[in-house]
């Protein structure tokens, strides 16, 4: 990553929170979130099971709240919301949780997930990582949690949806490749099939994202004396396209429904777009901001400090207006001090942008514990 050093462990934990958070464009507001169930833990005592971690919201500060756990990476459909929530404690375990926007009914869909590589909806599909016998396996389920099928059992990076397409990178110890499924007729298609290594250049897959018009996904140089690789492909097409990335080991591709939109050492941003032949550098100078996706002619970028991360709308003068960023959750404790926010995970739905956070007391993270952890999911109105 080229990130600033603040922001290098958010955009890890993002890259795939926010390559994955596909929707189908719900139209529930946050001021129409239920109450949470009456399981929710009323004691204030962390608990291990995530549906007793929950604690009541109210409708003008979120969607969800846990204690005890972290929140993100989300999705959304019209009617739910699916987030996956880890235990602050190594070997906790991360469940996959559904929240009914209209009965405020929550479900545990599974445990032992993955949330390194991302959770995604399509119009009546969830897609998640979970732990395989071999390696990771992407699974998909219908949107209860039920009727499982596994897509692929060695998933290497993070995937995408958008629409009915699904996409992923799998591979083995010397091939790797990159598949997209219509989930809505089941027809699948390859968009590379290729050795790790050719001779003696080896890349390795770091992201895939889907756009409207086709999928794209980077190829990062294992070595050095030769470019990385920006891949795309038109669902139409039958040939694969590929733009050369010199002297960048990892270009960080994030999430366009344009195409594709990446950043280059020494370049910076950089757009390559369905119908246009060659790439071009965007007007966003250096590595501030740091943009997370472009939606809808919109650019989600990310700012601040390590413990104080912001969301914004970048515009066109390179301005950035910000997005509401709680300051604490109902659900943290208020006898520990400062907390640290970090930003978790965001789905868009139309005009509105769930956003997942987690908090942690400072005084934790100088301790290197996560005492007082907390979770929460928001919701803005983006114009």
């Amino acid at each position: 990553m080229k990130t600033p050093e603040g922001l290098r462990w958010t955009v890890l934990l993002l890259s795939a929170a926010l390559g994955a958070s596909a929707c189908s464009g719900a139209k529930h507001a946050a001021g129409d979130a239920p109450a949470q169930p009456d399981s929710a833990d009323r004691n204030g005592q962390d608990s291990t099971d995530p549906i007793s971690a929950l604690v009541p919201v109210k409708r003008r500060v979120g969607l969800v709240a846990e204690r005890g756990f972290s929140i993100g990476p989300i999705a959304s459909t019209n009617r739910h919301l699916f987030w996956e929530s880890a235990r602050g404690e190594e070997g906790g375990g991360t469940f996959l949780l559904r929240r009914d926007f209209e009965t405020g009914a929550t479900r545990v869909l599974a445990n032992g997930v993955s949330p390194a590589f991302g959770v995604a909806t399509t119009p009546d599909t969830l897609v998640f990582a979970t732990r395989g016998s071999a390696g990771t396996d992407l699974t998909a389920s219908d949107l209860r949690g039920d009727h499982r099928r596994v897509l692929s059992r060695a998933l290497l990076a993070p995937f995408d949806a958008r629409g009915d397409m699904v996409a992923w990178a799998e591979g083995n110890g010397s091939r790797q490749r990159v598949v997209v499924q219509n989930m809505r007729t089941g027809r699948r298609s390859v968009a590379m099939d290729a050795p790790r290594c050719r001779r003696a250049r080896c890349y390795r897959i770091d992201r895939v994202t889907v756009a409207r018009e086709g999928v794209v996904f980077d190829l990062g140089s294992v070595g050095q004396g030769y470019p990385s690789l920006i891949a795309r492909r038109r669902w139409a097409d039958t040939r694969t396209s590929f733009i050369p990335v010199p002297n960048d080991p990892q270009p960080d591709l994030v999430r366009s429904e344009t195409g594709a939109l990446f950043y280059q050492l020494q370049r910076g941003w950089v757009e390559w777009n369905f119908g246009k032949p060659r790439p071009r550098v965007t007007s966003v100078p250096g590595v501030r901001p740091w943009l997370l996706a472009a939606q809808g002619g919109r650019r989600l970028a990310l700012s601040g400090q390590v413990c104080n991360t912001k969301l914004g709308l970048l515009r066109a003068d390179g301005r950035i207006t910000a997005l509401p960023a709680p300051r604490s959750t109902p659900a943290s404790p208020t006898r520990f001090g400062a907390l640290c926010r970090q930003l978790t995970g965001i789905a868009w739905n139309g005009n509105r942008l769930l956003i997942g956070w987690s908090f942690t007391p400072r005084v934790s993270l100088n301790g290197h514990t996560e005492i007082g952890l907390s979770g929460l999911v928001t919701a803005a109105r983006v114009p």
